[in-house]
């Protein structure tokens, strides 16, 4: 099967989560045709993907411009207010309510960040802006965050080393610590979109075996078993010689008995 059908086989068999059967032609020249066109679309998501990346960095830097200048007129203006109020108590007041405007325009920022975040999907806005440029200070960003538990940025970082280094060996594995950010963080649907990006853009990864197997084993957790069912027979096939696809052999036989 080609390298692209094959893909789009186990994006369908995920969102789809139907068990395979028989077909006959014609249903297959109909598949098969609905594949060729979803491989078409998924050419020009991703190019809209690359465009929209752009916005969103554009985004981000007018949001963390606007919360550096905030700080720095805030600090700016507060040593100020305060040398004044040394001669001049009564300004007391002055420097408490724009104290308060300036903390409160910094708490909008922070709502409409994470709007965009939840809302849309731009996790981009969580970049801090102290991130290094080169890959290993990302990197190591990234991993400091995530042992911090700062979840929403190391997975923005992590997402923004895949994109910008996909040819770094840990391309994939910025995905996959991505999903077990998300897997600590509860979002279990979110870890499987993770880990699913580790087969469609990785699949010579060694990560991509391991990756794939384990979004069967969060199906089998939120007891969808026959989504489960079918990612495992796709392992044993895709992955043989491995030792997921060993495993994912046994799990296939077994696994809607975890269902019960």
């Amino acid at each position: 099967m080609h390298p692209g059908s094959l893909r789009s086989w186990f994006v369908s068999v995920l969102l789809a989560g139907s068990a395979l059967g028989c077909a006959s032609a014609s249903e297959v020249d109909r598949l098969d045709a609905r594949v060729s066109s979803l491989e078409h679309e998924r050419e020009q998501l991703r190019a809209k993907m690359a465009e929209d990346m752009g916005k969103l960095e554009r985004l981000h830097k007018m949001l963390t411009d606007a919360e550096d200048t905030l700080r720095k007129s805030g600090a700016d203006l507060g040593a100020r207010l305060e040398r004044i109020e040394q001669d001049h108590p009564k300004l007391k007041g002055n420097l408490e309510a724009f104290d308060f405007r300036v903390n409160q325009m910094l708490k909008d920022l922070g709502v409409i960040k994470k709007e965009l975040a939840d809302r849309l999907g731009w996790t981009v806005v969580y970049l801090p802006s102290d991130l290094p440029k080169d890959k290993d200070g990302i990197w190591k960003a990234a991993e400091e965050r995530g042992k911090a538990d700062k979840f929403q940025e190391a997975k923005a970082i992590y997402e923004l080393f895949e994109a910008s280094f996909p040819d770094d060996p840990r391309a994939p594995q910025a995905l996959v610590e991505t999903g077990k950010l998300l897997e600590r963080a509860g979002d279990v649907e979110g870890a499987i979109k993770a880990y699913q990006g580790v087969y469609e853009r990785h699949e010579q990864s060694p990560h991509a075996a391991p990756a794939t197997f384990r979004i069967a084993e969060l199906f089998v957790l939120q007891k969808r078993c026959d989504r489960a069912k079918a990612i495992f027979q796709f392992v044993e096939k895709t992955f043989k010689g491995t030792t997921e696809a060993a495993e994912a052999k046994t799990r296939a036989r077994t696994v809607m008995g975890e269902c019960k």
